[in-house]
């Protein structure tokens, strides 16, 4: 595996996990008839804010070669 693939790897997990815990609070807040709203903002930023880093650190790497 190269370097390239284990920083993606990390940095997939690092994107969507995280969110995903946010939208699973989300629903369950839901489900229980309290606001969602702010976790599923919370998801939507991480998802944004995370994607953008990847994005950057892709760009870093692309630019060393």
């Amino acid at each position: 595996m190269t370097r390239e693939t284990s920083i993606a790897r990390v940095l997939l997990v690092l994107v969507f996990a995280p969110a995903g815990g946010l939208f699973g609070k989300a629903v369950a807040e839901a489900a229980q008839g309290r606001q969602w709203w702010p976790w599923l903002l919370a998801a939507l930023v991480w998802l944004v804010l995370s994607g953008l880093v990847s994005v950057a650190v892709t760009n870093h790497f692309d630019e060393h070669r």
